[in-house]
């Protein structure tokens, strides 16, 4: 019940996603902070609930995935899909690099 009431929340909406990133070592703290903003398309009950049955939802934060069948839903993003995924990838390979860990990406470029 509670993925339906999310999901009928965001139909029609936009809404925001936000995630964290921090870093925390010797030379302090740093954080970043990333918001994607998602417009969704209007949804009936009944997508909702074939939606629900497919079990994707579940385990999901908004109680869609853009990655999978949820990602129909999707009319618009403004930002990092990353983000909305679960994890906004450049950002955090963005302040890794800045405080001088480096990743399989930098190593590529060696």
């Amino acid at each position: 019940q509670d993925a339906l009431a999310m999901l009928a929340q965001l139909s029609g909406r936009r809404h925001s996603v936000l995630s964290a990133v921090c870093l925390s070592g010797a030379a302090g703290l740093h954080s970043e902070i990333v918001e994607t903003e998602v417009v969704f398309a209007t949804l009936s009950r009944q997508v909702c609930e074939a939606y629900l049955d497919s079990a994707e939802p579940w385990d999901k934060a908004g109680a869609y995935a853009i990655q999978g069948l949820g990602g129909a839903f999707v009319r618009s993003i403004r930002g990092s899909y990353t983000n909305v995924v679960g994890l906004p990838l450049c950002e955090t390979w963005q302040l890794l690099s800045a405080n001088g860990i480096g990743t399989a990406l930098d190593a590529a470029g060696e």
